[in-house]
């Protein structure tokens, strides 16, 4: 018997390439592990597992016939998944990196904007106190002197590290352009 063709492409004999694919990666085999390994897991397991022993085996037989007639297509749509998830793991390489790796990742774009912010405290209060230092004097003339220029200090950081940034897309820019000038007047040469 030939096999079966969906709009004129003959298909393969490997079902669930997907769910195997799925399975591939570290989170979800961890996941996995951690369900089974768990006494609630194992439970909803074994009730899954009485389920389909006592209503869908006996009723799988009788499927077998218009199975057939649908066989390609599901085939079809488990070769788009998995290809739909090959894509994800070029775009996406750290779907593959072991569980740890990723949650400590998502940790750190998480935190972030914290840690951000608490750098920038830390750089604005020990300049401030650096100020206060140079002027002088504990009084309240010191003190606003040391605020005055923190904020002057701090200014011109962020501006220095902002002309900089901009140098280097400057430059990063300045190369594009010149590669794409190079490339266009090799094409009109050729």
């Amino acid at each position: 018997m030939s096999q079966p063709t969906v709009n004129g492409e003959k298909q393969s004999s490997q079902f669930l390439a997907f769910v195997q694919h799925v399975g591939s990666y570290p989170a979800v085999s961890d996941t996995k592990e951690a369900i089974e390994n768990n006494p609630y897991g194992k439970k909803g397991i074994e009730l899954a597992n009485e389920g389909y022993n006592k209503v869908v085996a006996p009723v799988l037989p009788y499927a077998q016939g218009p199975y057939g007639y649908v066989a390609p297509y599901v085939q079809k749509a488990d070769q788009l998944a998995n290809s739909g998830l090959t894509k994800v793991d070029d775009k996406f390489p750290i779907v593959k990196q072991d569980t740890e790796k990723i949650k400590n990742t998502i940790l750190d774009f998480a935190f972030m904007p914290l840690r951000f912010a608490n750098e920038s405290k830390d750089y604005i209060l020990s300049t401030y106190g650096n100020e206060y230092k140079k002027c002088g004097g504990n009084g309240y003339i010191a003190g606003g002197k040391a605020l005055i220029t923190t904020g002057l200090v701090v200014t011109s950081d962020s501006l220095s590290w902002l002309a900089d940034y901009l140098n280097q897309k400057k430059e990063e820019a300045k190369d594009v352009a010149k590669e794409k000038k190079d490339a266009a007047k090799e094409q009109v040469n050729n």
